[in-house]
This record gives structure tokens, C-alpha cells and sequence, in this order.
């Protein structure tokens, strides 16, 4: 088994490393080689086997490229710090013990903050229901993407560890928890398309109770309204025009018209 770091970018690099190590492979024949250097059956396997990383709050993109017993991965000091801490560990049988190791470590950061993405959406939910506001929509569209992000990225790495699993417990464990995870990473989108339709409901129910505050005021006004109105036009014979208890006769029907509008709404239960 034979771990490299080199650079995938430099295609001088990338030919004379497989030119070097690859013919020392006996599966692998010229033609092969040629075929990895010249047509695009390289680019396609560095494209399969490139993924996004997490390995503890750190965000990489690693490029792999297995061949047997061959291990290829672009520089990158986090990941060959990791490689190495195997090594000593002896944790590393095979180059796919490599990347099971590597998709376990990228699971757990995963894992974590897909719990903290589930933390702020309860939080999120219990302001919502409390006072909702124009704020808690745009948290909810981050939240959301974040959300399909996390399960964009466990369906990447769970492709790639379909193509190349091996019938080991480690690999069976492995593909188990990447399948969970993801189940979880569904139902996180699923319960973030709730909370939208939550949000929604708790932005109409208080549109309605404006409504319904604005309606049972301008009920209550309304006869008043029409009182002074009428008291208001500009003739000489109105009644108690020239009455000195007008005015407080004029009060007395108000508080009776209130008052009977607000035992009828409370008898509807609209107060």
C-alpha cells in the first residue's frame, strides 16, 4: 500500500507520479496508463471521487484518487495531518480504510451540526408562535438551505461510498450511519417546510386578530358616528337642538348603543 500527496492541479505532476508508480502495478496495463493520462478516464475518476470534507469545523474539498493499492490525494495539510495520526494509530489496513476513516470523521461534523441546525429551529419555533415578524422568515430560508445543503452533502459522500464499499464491518457500519443520517437530513428539510407553513399560519392568525380588533372598532364607533352625525347637520328644527339636557341625552344613547354592541359581541365571543 502506497499513500501520496501531490498536486492534482499540476498535470506535469499527476502523469510523471502515475507514469512512476502505476507500472508497478501488474492490473494496470500500458495501454491503461495511457488511456488515465490521455482520454478523460482520470478526470472521471478524480471527478467520482471528489468530495467535500468536514473534518472538525474544518471545510475542504478532497480530491482521491484510488488505484489497488495506490492512495492519491491533493495537498492538504489537514487531511495528511489526519492520514498520518492513522498511520501511528495503525488504523490504516488498506487505502480503503483511509476513506472509510475519512468518512467518518466528515459523519461527525456533520452529525453536529445537523444537531445544531435542529437546536435553532426549535428556538425558532418558539419565537414564532410567540410574536412572529419579518426577521423569522429570512432565518427560516437559511435555515432551509441549510438543510438541503447537509443533504446534498450526505448524498455526495454516500455515492462515493457505494462505488467503492468493501464487505467489512467497518464499511457496513459506515454505510449505515451515512444512511441514517441522511434519513435525518430528509426529515430535517420536511420539518423545515413545517415550520414555514407554521411561520405562515402564525403571520395570518395575527393578520386576522388586527382585523378583527379594527372590525369589532369600527363597530363600536359606528353609532356614534351616525349619532353625531345626525346631530351635526345644520337645521334649525332638530330635535333637542334647543333642549338643555340634549347634549346629555345625545351621551345617554351612546352608552346604551355601546353597550348593547358589546353584549352582542360578547355573547358571539368576539371580545
Amino acid at each position: 500500500m502506497e499513500i501520496k500527496m501531490i498536486d492534482f492541479d499540476s498535470w506535469k505532476e499527476v502523469n510523471s507520479y502515475l507514469e512512476h508508480s502505476l507500472q508497478k502495478i501488474d492490473e494496470i496495463s500500458f495501454k491503461q496508463l495511457n488511456d488515465i493520462r490521455s482520454n478523460k478516464s482520470f478526470s472521471k475518476q478524480l471527478n467520482d471521487l471528489t468530495f467535500f470534507v468536514n473534518l472538525k469545523d474544518d471545510l475542504f474539498q478532497a480530491k482521491i484518487l484510488m488505484v489497488n493499492d495506490l492512495f492519491l490525494f491533493h495537498k492538504n495539510s489537514k487531511l495528511d495531518r489526519k492520514i498520518e495520526s492513522w498511520k501511528s494509530g495503525k488504523l490504516i489496513q488498506t487505502v480503503h480504510d483511509i476513506l472509510c476513516l475519512i468518512g467518518f470523521e466528515a459523519l461527525e461534523t456533520i452529525q453536529n451540526k445537523i444537531e445544531a441546525l435542529e437546536s435553532s429551529m426549535d428556538a425558532l419555533e418558539e419565537e414564532i408562535l410567540e410574536n412572529p415578524n419579518k426577521s423569522q422568515q429570512m432565518r427560516i430560508i437559511k435555515l432551509h438551505r441549510k438543510a438541503i445543503k447537509f443533504k446534498r452533502q450526505i448524498n455526495e459522500h454516500l455515492s462515493i461510498y457505494i462505488r467503492t464499499k468493501q464487505d467489512t464491518p467497518l464499511w457496513n457500519e459506515l454505510m449505515m450511519n451515512v444512511q441514517r443520517e441522511l434519513d435525518n437530513a430528509r426529515q430535517l428539510v420536511e420539518l423545515m417546510e413545517n415550520l414555514r407553513e407554521a411561520y405562515q399560519a402564525s403571520v395570518d392568525n395575527k393578520s386576522n386578530d388586527i382585523m378583527k380588533f379594527l372590525t369589532i372598532l369600527a363597530t363600536v364607533l359606528l353609532p356614534i358616528n351616525i349619532l353625531t352625525s345626525f346631530f351635526g347637520m345644520n337645521f334649525e328644527w332638530m330635535p333637542l337642538i334647543h333642549n338643555q339636557y340634549g347634549m346629555y341625552v345625545l351621551y345617554a344613547l351612546i352608552l346604551i348603543l355601546v353597550s348593547i354592541i358589546v353584549i352582542v359581541l360578547k355573547r358571539k365571543k368576539w371580545l
